[in-house]
């Protein structure tokens, strides 16, 4: 704890680990929290109460909070309930109504149902409802991507009482700009907001549609993405998704935050699901005996020479699996190992089944299973994310936390956090391609193979990659210092 004044921060998300989780939201809502506690902060966070949320398992307790609201035609009664973090200080507010959270198991409907701007409209409302009866009142309001952003325009027109003449901030965190959050104006008579007010060009209003991310950059006192590439790609042309120019118009209160990873969950030396556990000084032998076992799960044969490369991944478009269908043929004649986790479009768990079954050197197994992502982590030798955009990116820290050099295209938290050897030979952690092309990414994978032939210099660049830090503790600090800036900034 600094002499810095501590802080009360509320943070708004649909989704935190452990609880409930679907993306890489979850993993920061985990982890951020924790280490902003470990400063001296009160944080606390308030998430939707799912169906898959078990009060025994989590030890949900009431609060006694119940707030009555009429929206969608009808009264809407929601519940606060409370549990906590396990192993930090972070109380963590549960909203709870049956119709629109409980009975539901998945946490996302799809952006294009009726239902699911309903419920998390409920969500923002009922939540700030619910909040001077629950007697905490944050310095910051720290909401989390477009589901949370209506609790922003609610905060500037009926619930503006809640900002203490001015006292309280808003942050509003962009993790991926692609989902909006876009709906009919009518939405916003259903929300119980004013129409002529919001529906503006400088308000919400987008090519006719109510766009909820709009709502979050405008009306916060400060945006965050989470690398400090991102921030700068998402005021362009061909990254803003439509809102270049809103973001640009707010550059001045735009930043870019790099994630960070949880050095305890993911740690070589205690992970439980490897063949070998390992720090950085034993490391090679162990990544020898956990790539043996990687092969013997995917039916690969031994080859002492040839490198693994591993992907852990949605296998969707953003995630460069176009350029991975392009090089395909010529991919299988590479002397290296592929092992694919995952599941996405079917085009391309159509793609990865079939190369499977066809070549002698791609292997993958369509789903999603923790502990073979972790021995995938630690028993590959070369880490794949050839992104089309990619905001922070967990995978490559997670990778370089286990000895696994990164291979990635050069956007985004990618950019920030993976130099390429080539470019830099004495401080380069992995490889990078910046032309989005299959030829620039079997360039990228023949560079590799060079550099993985190099048996003198390889252990050099194994312990480089497990030196990388990443953990959550240095963006925490840059959270605290940002948080302190926007309490001296004037309000939006």
């Amino acid at each position: 704890m600094t002499d810095e004044p501590r802080l009360r921060i509320l943070m708004v998300a649909t989704e935190a680990a452990p609880f409930a989780k679907e993306g890489g939201v979850a993993d920061v809502l985990g982890s951020l929290p924790k280490e902003l506690a470990a400063q001296g902060h009160d944080v606390r966070i308030a998430l939707p109460r799912y169906g898959t949320i078990a009060a025994e398992r989590w030890a949900v307790r009431e609060t006694g909070v119940t707030r009555t609201l009429w929206m969608f035609g009808d009264n809407q009664t929601i519940r606060m309930r409370q549990t906590a973090l396990p192993n930090a200080p972070v109380a963590v507010y549960l909203l709870e109504h049956e119709g629109y959270f409980g009975r539901h198991a998945r946490l996302y409907l799809g952006q294009d149902q009726h239902d699911e701007q309903r419920r998390f409209l409920l969500f923002c409302r009922g939540l700030l409802d619910a909040l001077p009866a629950l007697d905490f009142t944050p310095d910051i309001i720290h909401l989390h991507d477009w589901q949370t952003a209506p609790c922003a325009a609610y905060l500037r027109t009926s619930y503006r009482h809640l900002l203490r003449q001015g006292a309280t901030r808003l942050l509003y965190t962009i993790h991926n700009l692609q989902y909006q959050g876009r709906w009919d104006p009518s939405i916003l008579d259903e929300a119980g907001l004013d129409r002529s007010r919001l529906f503006a060009h400088d308000g919400l209003e987008y090519w006719g549609d109510v766009n909820w991310m709009k709502a979050g950059i405008n009306y916060a006192d400060a945006v965050t993405t989470v690398s400090r590439r991102y921030a700068d790609e998402i005021q362009t042309l061909d990254q803003g998704w439509g809102l270049d120019e809103v973001l640009f118009q707010r550059h001045t209160r735009l930043f870019g935050i790099p994630n960070g990873i949880d050095w305890g969950s993911w740690d070589p030396a205690t992970d439980e699901a490897l063949a070998a556990r390992y720090t950085a000084a034993d490391a090679l032998p162990a990544k020898a005996r956990n790539r043996a076992a990687l092969r013997e799960a995917f039916a690969l044969p031994e080859e002492a020479e040839m490198p693994v490369v591993g992907v852990v991944s949605r296998l969707v478009d953003q995630k460069g699996f176009d350029l991975v269908a392009q090089a395909a043929e010529e991919l299988a004649t590479l002397p290296l190992h592929v092992v694919v986790l995952g599941t996405g479009q079917p085009r391309y768990e159509h793609l990865f089944r079939a190369l499977s079954e066809r070549t002698g050197n791609v292997r993958a197994r369509i789903g999603f299973d923790i502990a073979l992502s972790r021995r995938i982590y630690a028993g590959a030798d070369f880490f794949l994310m050839p992104s089309a955009f990619e905001p922070g990116g967990l995978g490559q820290l997670l990778a370089l936390r286990y000895g696994t050099l990164p291979i990635v295209r050069a956007t985004g938290g990618l950019a920030d956090t993976v130099t390429d050897l080539d470019a830099d030979p004495d401080g380069g952690n992995g490889i990078s391609f910046t032309t989005y092309s299959a030829a620039a990414l079997l360039d990228a994978l023949r560079r590799a193979l060079r550099h993985y032939a190099d048996r003198e210099r390889w252990p050099v660049l194994v312990a480089r990659a497990m030196a990388y830090d990443s953990r959550w503790s240095a963006s925490a600090r840059a959270y605290s210092d940002l948080y302190r800036r926007v309490l001296r900034l004037p309000g939006v």
